[in-house]
């Protein structure tokens, strides 16, 4: 199985966590039948003492997969749900399979860490029999395939209350915010909220000669034609500007700057899930 890893918060990394304060385990989720609420790749780090970081469910499976910390061997495997030998129903119905790493690579956890702060997606195998993992693009029967890419970076323009309540959003999140002058990379959303739309022109195609996942402008329709003709005058082709997005948003038309930022918020992680899974 092939799995990308969901979004995780700086501040809530397992990884991390785990290198700052080395001898816990990683619970790994390798696999998920129903409506379970995490995707496979979905991590948390746990310690004899009780700290844990990361959730691998909604409280409901997270203190049971703790009692197994003491079991002999490297890697203890669960299920939970249906047809699981823990009686613990999943209240999503369903089940999920858990492989617990007693003793993670410390190695292999520096390089999940290096792959992230240099911003690059990490392939990893990782054996489900003994922990050990590799770069390896093709696992066997025993491996678990792992897709870690680095969370998605904002480069915010704009001076208004939208840029305002955005910025803070993302921040609340700890997701990366990248400098205006910045060059995003393919993990990065730009999103210019100009109300004077002249002032985003160069923001744009700067953004558009990146490889930006999200490239989204604020406006009405009537202002996304502007700027499509105005980017097109400085020569733009038609395929490159069809990256650019407008109206932003999930909600559309709003007005109220926070509703406008929380909607492209949504829509940009949206696409970032869509980009990884």
């Amino acid at each position: 199985m092939s799995i990308s890893a969901p979004i995780a918060a700086t501040g809530t990394c397992p990884v991390k966590s785990l290198l700052r304060r080395p001898g816990g385990a990683l619970a790994l989720l390798t696999g998920t039948q129903g409506g379970f609420p995490r995707r496979p790749g979905a991590m948390m780090a746990l310690w004899p003492d009780g700290q844990r970081v990361g959730r691998l469910g909604a409280g409901c499976i997270d203190g049971d997969i703790a009692a197994h910390l003491d079991r002999p061997g490297p890697v203890t495997r669960l299920t939970y749900g249906v047809g699981g030998p823990v009686d613990l129903p999943l209240p999503c119905g369903g089940s999920v399979d858990i492989a617990l790493i007693h003793r993670p690579d410390p190695d292999w956890l520096g390089a999940i860490w290096d792959d992230r702060i240099r911003r690059r997606s990490g392939q990893w195998c990782v054996n489900l029999q003994t922990g050990h993992p590799c770069r390896a693009e093709a696992p066997d029967a025993a491996d678990f395939a792992l897709t870690l890419p680095p969370p998605p970076a904002f480069q915010i323009h704009g001076e208004g209350d939208e840029a305002q309540a955005l910025t803070v959003l993302v921040a609340a999140l700890d997701l990366p915010l990248l400098g205006q002058e910045a060059r995003p990379d393919a993990h990065s959303a730009v999103v210019t909220l100009f109300h004077d739309h002249d002032r985003e022109l160069p923001a744009l195609t700067r953004a558009l000669q990146s490889p930006a996942f999200y490239i989204g402008a604020l406006g009405s329709q009537r202002a996304r034609a502007a700027r499509h003709a105005a980017l097109a005058q400085q020569g733009v082709d038609a395929q490159t500007l069809s990256r650019l997005r407008g109206p932003i948003g999930v909600v559309s038309p709003a007005r109220d700057p926070r509703l406008i930022a929380a909607s492209t918020l949504t829509e940009i992680l949206a696409a970032y899930e869509a980009l990884t899974a």
